[in-house]
């Protein structure tokens, strides 16, 4: 086949062909020239940056007859051989399907004979991450005491995955993503050298596309080429490249600014009858709104700055604060990672615009404090019908409140004093019933003889606690302490009540009992119980829960039982 595609055609040769990586280039560069060539390398980042080609680059560079140096000549016998992927001295393996720790031993077989044509043995393992743990076990022993002048090249898009072992082994060396600017300056350079008539907006859109990978740019450019035929036009690179047209969100930030919901949703159906993804739709809204966010920001001049973004985009900018673009872009980011996981995409794609029509507008601080300051503030009223029952009794409570005191504020007074008469009296009321809730006497007669109802009521939250303290007999109370003792039989009893969370519970619940605040003093007899110690103890101690008791108290149980009127079977 005659043809070569243009990821092959213009595949750098030389260090400074390799675009966007020079931060890597001039340091392997130096290296050849000051004679530190490494023994062992790690070349990782995204698809088609450029980590196996600046391998082919560094081993032509040191096997070139001229070498080892920075700048191959590419017309020498070891430098064509090495171009051509026919070289006994530079082996590249795939690490995806040479994966087994036989193939790994097989290699280091080969390790041991020395470079033919050229002065370096150099082998290129590309996807080394696929390596078996058992094959990179095999490895670690060549590349701690490599044989001299062989040198190992891993490339990998998952760094994360090589053992640390063997990255203590090697030189890492982190390829970036290439630059939008820096890929359509390459394929306008390409274009030019094909005679090729080309759209400025167009090679943006196919570097845009591309999303930092040359290779793949190189890959779009060739079939934008194909279709095109003598000139790249940017109405034809949407149509090669399924790219919807920046109209259409146009017309869809339109609708957002002017709340109008059918044409979201028109733009969505002429989206689907076009033949779009709409998933590339919803990323090519993304973008959209950053475009729209950046040309917000103040012009600075650069690639990429406002200036350089059409017309449409700058108008429709004056319409949107940043903060309103900033929470539409994370609406659609959110989005676009649920339609990939959605099996409607369709419907989260309209919902997602009808959410940007019906999304509330963004003011700033400083707008309010301007609002307010001139009185023009909008009172919480969508918030009154919602609850008129609550907003009526918070009426009452404001009306109430003024009553006590209405000497600090003797201007409004008249107006709420002369509507409500009825509330003084209730107020009256309330404070009179206040001292009546606690009386000392009542106390001090409920707490003694009341104690088996107090049980009870413990008992509902506490039934353990209850029982255990039912053993216990009122020996004494004074109205602000009482005296509990507990028969030398009870001293498992008396350990368990007396421990210093159980106390804190029995001396809260005592206290909401009586009324008023009390001290529990509780002490162990040494002296044998007589007959009425047992009597009371069996008198006031409430029964020991069953496991049927159990079973109809426990809440969800309960609301079972409930709801379908059941029963608990024996």
């Amino acid at each position: 086949m005659s043809y070569l595609v243009f990821a092959r055609k213009y595949r750098p040769l030389v260090f400074d062909d390799v675009v966007g990586q020079q931060h890597i280039t001039r340091t392997l560069a130096k290296a050849i020239e000051r004679d530190r060539v490494a023994h062992a390398y790690v070349f990782t980042g995204t698809r088609g940056v450029g980590k196996t080609t600046t391998a082919r680059i560094l081993a032509r560079a040191l096997n070139c007859e001229k070498g080892p140096t920075p700048t191959p000549c590419g017309e020498c016998e070891s430098c064509r051989q090495i171009i051509a992927g026919s070289s006994f001295d530079v082996l590249e393996i795939d690490g995806a399907s040479n994966n087994s720790v036989e193939d790994v031993r097989a290699l280091r077989e080969n390790i041991n004979y020395t470079a033919m044509a050229g002065k370096y043995r150099v082998f290129v393992i590309d996807e080394v991450h696929m390596l078996s743990k058992p094959a990179f076990n095999a490895l670690l022993k060549t590349l701690e005491e490599p044989p001299p002048r062989v040198i190992f090249i891993f490339a990998t898009t998952e760094p994360h995955k090589i053992p640390a072992t063997i990255h203590s082994r090697c030189q890492r060396y982190d390829f970036r993503r290439i630059s939008a600017e820096q890929i359509e300056a390459q394929l306008a350079r390409i274009c030019e050298s094909e005679k090729v008539t080309f759209d400025t907006a167009g090679l943006a859109l196919v570097a845009r596309k591309a999303d930092g990978s040359m290779r793949d740019a190189l890959s779009l450019l060739d079939q934008v080429h194909s279709y095109c035929q003598g000139r790249i036009a940017v109405d034809d690179v949407r149509t090669v490249l399924g790219v919807v047209d920046t109209e259409v969100y146009a017309r869809i930030m339109d609708a957002v600014r002017e709340k109008k919901a059918e044409p979201v949703l028109d733009a969505v159906r002429d989206v689907l009858m076009h033949g779009y993804d709409l998933h590339e739709f919803v990323l090519g809204l993304e973008e959209y709104l950053r475009d729209l966010l950046l040309a917000r920001l103040p012009a600075s001049g650069a690639p990429g700055s406002h200036e350089h973004l059409p017309v449409e985009v700058r108008r429709q900018a004056e319409y949107f604060p940043e903060a309103a673009l900033l929470r539409m872009s994370d609406a659609v980011r959110r989005a676009e990672y649920d339609i990939r996981q959605s099996a409607q995409p369709r419907f989260r794609v309209e919902a997602l615009l009808l959410k940007l029509v019906h999304m509330d507008d963004t003011v700033s601080l400083e707008q309010l404090l301007r609002l307010v300051a001139a009185g023009q503030t909008v009172a919480p009223a969508p918030q009154a019908p919602a609850d008129p029952a609550g907003a009526a009794k918070k009426k009452d409570l404001t009306s109430d409140l003024p009553k006590p005191a209405p000497s600090p504020a003797p201007a409004p007074a008249p107006a709420p004093v002369a509507q409500p008469p009825e509330p003084a009296p209730a107020v009256t009321m309330v404070a009179e019933e206040a001292p009546q809730e606690a009386p000392t006497v009542k106390a001090v007669r409920d707490v003694q003889q009341e104690w088996p109802a107090f049980l009870d009521i413990l008992r509902k939250d506490r039934s353990s606690l209850a029982l255990f303290l039912s053993h216990g007999r009122i020996a004494s109370y004074t109205g602000t302490s009482v005296d509990l003792r507990f028969a030398a039989p009870f001293k498992f009893q008396f350990s368990e009540v007396t421990k210093s969370v159980n106390r804190a519970i029995i001396e809260h619940a005592l206290a909401d009992f009586a009324g008023v605040p009390l001290q529990v003093h509780m002490t162990l007899e040494t002296a044998a119980p007589d007959a009425a110690v047992h009597e009371y103890a069996r008198r006031v101690a409430p029964a020991a829960p069953s496991i049927e008791d159990d079973i109809q108290n426990e809440p969800i149980i309960k609301n079972v039982l409930e709801a379908f009127d059941g029963q608990v079977l024996q």
